[in-house]
């Protein structure tokens, strides 16, 4: 698996990209153009602008070729949803003298559940309440399926195990380059050699249901007010047709058990008998291809996974 082509445009270089394709597209004045997050494939700006849609967002696209997915990913998650998702408003390709892809969407009211700490500090019943919202909004998409399973554009396997197998077995195989190039660490590699000795174990139950997933939702992606009550689902992404609980993972990640977004899933909904051995594999395996992907390595969250991982394999006596 070879690593994404990153756009070598810098955040303050990409800002003011942003602000020349809205004049552009607009043909209006650009009052404003800040930065507000990003994370390994894109930087966000919130712009405002003279004339409507007057609040705008920009995303440019670090990882060359996925903006136009991206886009078709929210355009269909928006299509049958009980949450708000951005609506698109145009695409951007990048040109030689703007070098960078964006995408344009609609503004959505709130932060994200990660970056203000917080909203942690709310009640148990609050954060209950919110966790309820949140995993009714998804489950309204995992309910929606599909004859085959692979990426929503590309979607041509009749079994989930035939995109998904050889799909993590590219991810090993990129870690274990990254391990001799000692941009890896061993202890990851070898719990993901682990776990793959176990693959036929771990994923023994047949997936049913090609169903709708976001493909990167944890707590980063999910907007609220103070007092979280949910405003929007953003930024997907690589949406499938897939097994269900490649999407649970994520309900996991960062502060997601602080809100406790996977247990509540289960609670509410049937999953697998080795759904928690099931999704550690995804987790791990995920985080290494996000890494192969955009080149950047977030420990802080590699590391609990790679515990996790071997836990579960514990539990198992794998």
């Amino acid at each position: 698996m070879r690593q994404a082509e990153i756009v070598p445009v810098n955040k303050k270089e990409a800002g003011r990209f942003a602000a020349e394709v809205l004049k552009n597209e607009y043909s209006c004045g650009v009052k404003s153009v800040k930065y507000v997050g990003g994370g390994s494939f894109g930087f966000v700006y919130k712009a405002e602008i003279e004339h409507a849609p007057y609040t705008v967002i920009m995303k440019a696209c670090r990882t060359k070729g996925i903006c136009a997915r991206e886009a078709n990913e929210l355009r269909r998650l928006g299509e049958d949803s009980v949450v708000k998702v951005p609506k698109v408003y145009f695409t951007f390709t990048a040109t030689k003298k703007i070098p960078i892809d964006f995408i344009c969407m609609e503004f959505v009211e709130g932060t994200n559940c990660f970056t203000d700490f917080g909203k942690l500090l709310n009640s148990r019943k609050t954060k209950a309440r919110f966790a309820d919202e949140v995993t009714s909004a998804i489950r309204h998409w995992h309910e929606q399926t599909n004859d085959k399973f692979g990426l929503l554009d590309h979607a041509v396997y009749d079994e989930w195990f035939d995109f998904y197998r050889p799909f993590a077995e590219e991810i090993l195989d990129g870690a274990k380059k990254l391990e001799s190039e000692n941009k890896l660490e061993k202890n990851v590699v070898a719990t993901m050699e682990r776990a793959w000795a176990a693959f036929s174990f771990i994923f023994s139950e047949k997936v049913e249901r090609a169903c709708l997933i976001h493909g990167d939702l944890n707590v980063m992606n999910v907007m609220t007010d103070k007092r979280l009550h949910l405003t929007a689902i953003i930024d997907p992404l690589e949406s499938k047709w897939a097994d269900v609980e490649y999407e649970l993972f994520q309900l996991r990640n960062l502060t997601g058990d602080r809100f406790g977004l996977y247990e509540t899933y289960k609670k509410k909904y049937p999953v697998s008998e080795k759904c928690d051995l099931k999704t550690a594999f995804y987790a791990l395996y995920h985080e290494v291809y996000a890494y192969l992907r955009s080149g950047v390595k977030v420990n802080f969250i590699l590391k609990p996974l790679v515990k996790r991982m071997n836990r579960e394999l514990d539990k198992y006596g794998l």
